[in-house]
């Protein structure tokens, strides 16, 4: 669908470009795997620069070093991945065969699923672990430690992974005397996390995939992960920043045009969803090769200065219409303040050429404290606000009138001293 090239291997220069080119362009976080084919510290003995399992790589620590130095230079935090799901699978992407723990490459465990139990490979993990932190804890690029990548796509039985996530989390937050917070990460979309896990104490965030077929439109997916009323399913219940690490269409991408609307609603929709931060595409080479980083600019001007924090904020869902059919609506609202995106629905689930949206209405509530607001409309394309509108409101409903707008449109609204 995306028509890309796959970018070449120049190790560490390759980060070098990508991350210059994310942070000149709003960024400030990035995700990053310690796979065998890029960073990882242990693999199997033939390949080049590993030594099998107990013996580090240090061609690839060394790396590590100059891309996390890069990394804070250029004011970006890195949510490191430890573990990806194919080391233990036999299935998704699998890559237990070349696992250095595997008996078959001189280590001692025989099946996938026995990398989360077997004490010897407890043991070797646990050293790992002591390495990564006593290397690199007290470096500032340092976001937090990911446990896995898609966890529920390795060969562990769900009670494995539940204890071992007990486990592998507290050895971390003692021997992390610089606080990191712990994550993991689940596929698919947020039905498919774990609750058992996202509940323990020892995991301080919750990184989720948004991905989905052509029947939900990205924005739904956001506000449902964290909002979602059903009973044990929005994320929100867990009082942890949830985090969108993977979305981009399906897990087999989408057309062209689906992916540039979802890459410019997501960032605006994962805010007014209450998400810790921008949800982070997966298809990294049609972003950088197509020099697609507007949304990053957009939403960072939009909430530059916007202090998002504290207990009595929330998000709110607001009815807004016009003559085309109703808006997705969504604020993220804060008392005497709040941030709001609208979206025309048919574009966001299936991009291409859209219409001018024409004498539509929000409506913001029924009962509103009387005084003097404004209304900032902002480009959301741009990041730059367009037409500012002064309200004096009697008390009572408040109705807002939208400015002609195509693909979608953000706001803020706010009481005036």
């Amino acid at each position: 669908h995306l028509r890309t090239m796959l970018t070449p291997d120049r190790g560490t220069l390759a980060y070098e470009a990508y991350l210059h080119r994310l942070a000149a362009n709003g960024a400030n976080a990035v995700e990053i795997w310690l796979s065998s084919w890029n960073l990882a510290l242990e693999w199997r003995s033939d390949w080049p620069g590993f030594f099998g399992q107990g013996r580090y790589n240090m061609e690839n620590a060394w790396r590590l070093d100059r891309v996390l130095d890069l990394a804070h230079e250029l004011g970006l935090r890195v949510n490191l991945v430890i573990n990806n799901h194919g080391q233990a699978s036999i299935n998704n992407d699998a890559e237990w065969d070349s696992n250095p723990y595997n008996r078959q490459r001189g280590g001692k465990v025989r099946e996938a699923s026995e990398f989360f139990s077997d004490p010897w490979a407890i043991a070797g993990q646990e050293r790992v672990r002591r390495y990564l932190i006593a290397r690199y804890a007290d470096h500032p690029a340092i976001m937090g430690w990911k446990l896995w990548s898609e966890v529920n796509l390795t060969a562990g039985a769900s009670y494995q992974v539940r204890q071992w996530h007990e486990q592998a989390a507290a050895s971390l937050k003692a021997l992390d005397t610089y606080g990191h917070p712990v994550t993991t990460h689940w596929c698919g979309d947020y039905n498919l996390v774990d609750r058992s896990i996202a509940a323990q104490t020892g995991i301080n965030y919750i990184c989720i995939d948004a991905y989905h077929g052509s029947d939900q439109m990205i924005a739904d997916l956001l506000w449902r992960s964290t909002m979602d009323p059903a009973p044990r399913r929005g994320l929100a219940q867990f009082g942890k920043p949830v985090l969108t690490t993977e979305f981009g269409g399906n897990w087999d991408a989408c057309p062209e045009a689906q992916m540039i609307a979802e890459h410019a609603s997501g960032p605006f929709a994962g805010l007014v969803s209450g998400h810790a931060g921008s949800p982070m595409l997966w298809w990294f080479e049609w972003l950088d090769q197509g020099d697609r980083f507007e949304p990053y600019r957009a939403i960072s001007a939009f909430i530059k200065a916007e202090d998002l924090r504290g207990t009595t904020a929330r998000s709110i869902v607001m009815s807004a219409n016009s003559p085309r059919g109703a808006l997705w609506c969504r604020a993220w609202s804060r008392p005497g303040r709040m941030l709001g995106y609208l979206l025309d629905p048919s574009w966001g689930r299936y991009g291409g050429d859209a219409t001018t949206i024409e004498n539509a209405t929000i409506d913001v509530g029924t009962n509103v404290t009387q005084g003097h607001m404004v209304v900032e409309w902002w480009d959301a394309d741009a990041g730059a606000w367009n037409n500012v509108v002064a309200v004096d409101h009697p008390g009572g409903p408040l109705q807002i009138k939208i400015p002609p707008f195509q693909r979608h449109l953000a706001f803020k609204l706010f009481r005036r001293e």
